[in-house]
């Protein structure tokens, strides 16, 4: 949208971050941390914004040597082609992320327990790349956590908007300069100036299906993680007249359940090695077999004489299984045993195996049975597809099953061309003013993707794109904003958990804890005696869940009141709230008017 001379600002900002996840949230942080006041906005409701890093693992990749990481990660390249400063300067800061890690969040990265070597073993220099985390456990949320926090924590100098996306970008009819944004806010259209920068942090476009089929060149994919990442960023870009990379690439996990209704987290990644062990194989659109199934997912990858390639889309997959291998998965007692019963509770029964055929339409299927029991039964090797032939058990009598599956998609990596500064690259190779973007749109990957470098990118695009936002620029907004943010209800954060919000008095402490079960931290204020004696505790905000944490507060108060020290037992069932709690009270207590 190019800027007119009636256009009026309903309030300006020094940089507008589009898309509150990971990136996002760095980029706010390192803006603010500039001297920037900060808009941070995102289509999605309170509660669900993150991205697909509310739901990623939290491993980010380190590493030490400079020569030999960018040789690996040139081989992943191999057959694309790729820019070199950009590379370069993302390599300098990988091997800067333990550092990042101790110097902006206080922590000494913990060990994943993965492999050292990465995914590629077979290249040069595969064990320059490690592996670590930031917090305990993985999948849990508790890295999300962490950079949410931290946003949190700034709260007097970031405005946080959920439920409001941006429609369009406001650019200079001269020289292309990106003004402001113009976002649907309680259904109305508000429109908001930059005066230094506005970051695109707003993830892929894994929920387009049309961007999915136009891009990727795939019918049908099952999301697995945030169910926002809709592909905004991208049409912003070519709106903003941004040139595209990296369009057709995109990482997997391998096969999901097929669902009318698409579900939100890591829901299920069916690689298991324990699920492909015996009668039972994963059949294509004709029911003929179309990979190994024994083989260690890379990110949806697989071997391919000399290369590894995404594998081939099928439109109604299955996973087909005789009687003998039902009950073996009916009776597994591992880790993954309550998602292996579920699994199995959507299979489709037949008496014999052109029954089952016909049910799943999969004319090739009875073929692919004999075959399968013939390089079985005669103990052949798998000269078509490499499974291991101990991995392979003959179907014996029926009855049979098919589990509908899809492929499904982790992240997409497309979006608009980005340079070492995070700076978004225009048609004409040079960058559009006060644009750029940071995290997984327009990432710098192009093909083979590495585990935990998603993390590491958002880590490292979030700060450069933010202190670079937030750097005073020479153009000035053309008009004055004729309303206040502050002044205008609609115009106001929905964020309110800064302790700024709250009062203290004399002897008073208010502290804040963003690590419990619910998304709006906890907040307590706590009082003393002149001999800095526990006095009272109140709760002033929080909504854990009221059956576990909302019933251990009460109990934890008391406690503490009682023994004169934040140092209780958690409750039993409420170990989260029960922390955080500890964590929020202890916060206070450190934050006392005396």
């Amino acid at each position: 949208m190019m800027y007119n001379s009636s256009l009026k600002w309903d309030t300006i900002y020094d940089v507008i971050v589009v898309g509150f996840g990971g990136a996002g949230a760095g980029a706010a942080r390192f803006a603010a941390d500039n001297g920037a006041r900060v808009l941070l906005v995102d289509s999605a409701p309170e509660g669900s914004e993150g991205g697909n890093t509310r739901y990623a693992g939290g491993a980010f990749a380190w590493g030490k040597n400079f020569d030999d990481l960018k040789d690996y990660y040139e081989q992943t390249y191999y057959p694309f082609a790729y820019d070199p400063k950009a590379l370069d300067t993302f390599i300098e800061n990988v091997i800067k992320m333990k550092e990042y890690s101790k110097k902006y969040f206080g922590i000494e990265a913990k060990g994943t327990g993965r492999r050292p070597n990465g995914e590629y073993p077979e290249y040069r220099h595969a064990d320059s790349m490690q592996s670590q985390s930031m917090t305990q456990g993985m999948y849990n949320g508790g890295f999300w956590k962490l950079l949410r926090k931290k946003v949190y924590e700034r709260l007097d100098k970031i405005d946080v908007w959920f439920n409001s996306p941006v429609e369009h970008l406001v650019q200079s009819p001269e020289d292309g300069t990106i003004l402001g944004v113009s976002i649907k806010r309680d259904n109305q259209v508000h429109f908001v100036g930059a005066k230094n920068g506005v970051v695109l942090s707003c993830g892929g476009f894994e929920n387009n299906q049309k961007m999915v089929q136009n891009f990727l060149g795939q019918g049908s994919l099952a999301p697995i993680g945030s169910l926002y990442n809709r592909g905004k960023g991208i049409d912003l870009a070519v709106e903003a007249g941004a040139r595209l990379w990296h369009m057709s690439n995109y990482d997997s996990h391998g096969l999901s359940l097929r669902q009318n209704e698409p579900r939100e987290k890591f829901a299920y990644m069916i690689n298991w090695k324990s699920l492909f062990n015996g009668s039972i194989f994963v059949a294509g659109d004709d029911g003929a077999r179309y990979f190994r199934e024994d083989e260690e997912d890379r990110h949806g990858y697989k071997y391919n004489h000399g290369n590894w390639i995404m594998i081939p889309n099928q439109n109604h997959p299955h996973i087909v299984m005789d009687q003998k291998q039902y009950d073996q998965l009916a009776a597994d007692t591992s880790a993954k045993a309550d998602q292996i019963k579920e699994l199995i509770s959507y299979a489709i029964k037949a008496d014999t195996i052109d029954e089952l055929a016909e049910k799943i339409d999969a004319p090739k299927l009875k073929q692919e049975v004999a075959d399968f029991n013939f390089l079985t039964d005669e103990k052949k090797r798998d000269m078509f597809l490499n499974r291991k032939i101990e991995t392979m058990r003959s179907f014996s009598e029926g009855p049979y099953y098919a589990i509908p599956v899809r492929h499904n998609i982790l992240h997409t990596h497309g979006g608009a061309q980005r340079n070492e500064k995070c700076e978004v690259i225009g048609l004409d190779g040079n960058a559009i003013p006060h644009l750029y973007e940071a995290g997984e749109l327009g990432d710098i990957f192009a093909t083979k993707y590495l585990g935990a470098n998603s993390i590491a990118d958002l880590l490292i695009s979030g700060k450069i794109a933010g202190e670079n936002a937030a750097l005073p620029k020479r153009k000035v907004l053309k008009v004055d904003a004729i309303t206040g943010a502050s002044k205008v209800p609609e115009l106001q954060s929905d964020a309110h958990t800064s302790t700024a919000n709250f009062d203290a008095g004399k002897n008073q402490g208010i502290g804040m804890s963003s690590n419990g079960i619910s998304d709006l931290p906890i907040v307590v204020r706590v009082t003393v005696d002149n001999d800095d004696k526990l006095k009272q505790i109140e709760t002033l905000q929080q909504k854990e869940s009221p059956s576990l944490g909302g019933k251990a507060i009460p109990v934890l108060t008391k406690e503490m009141l009682e023994n004169n020290t934040t140092d209780v037992d958690a409750v039993s069932g409420a170990s989260v709230t029960s922390h955080a709690f500890k964590e929020a009270v202890s916060s206070a207590l450190k934050n006392l008017n005396k």
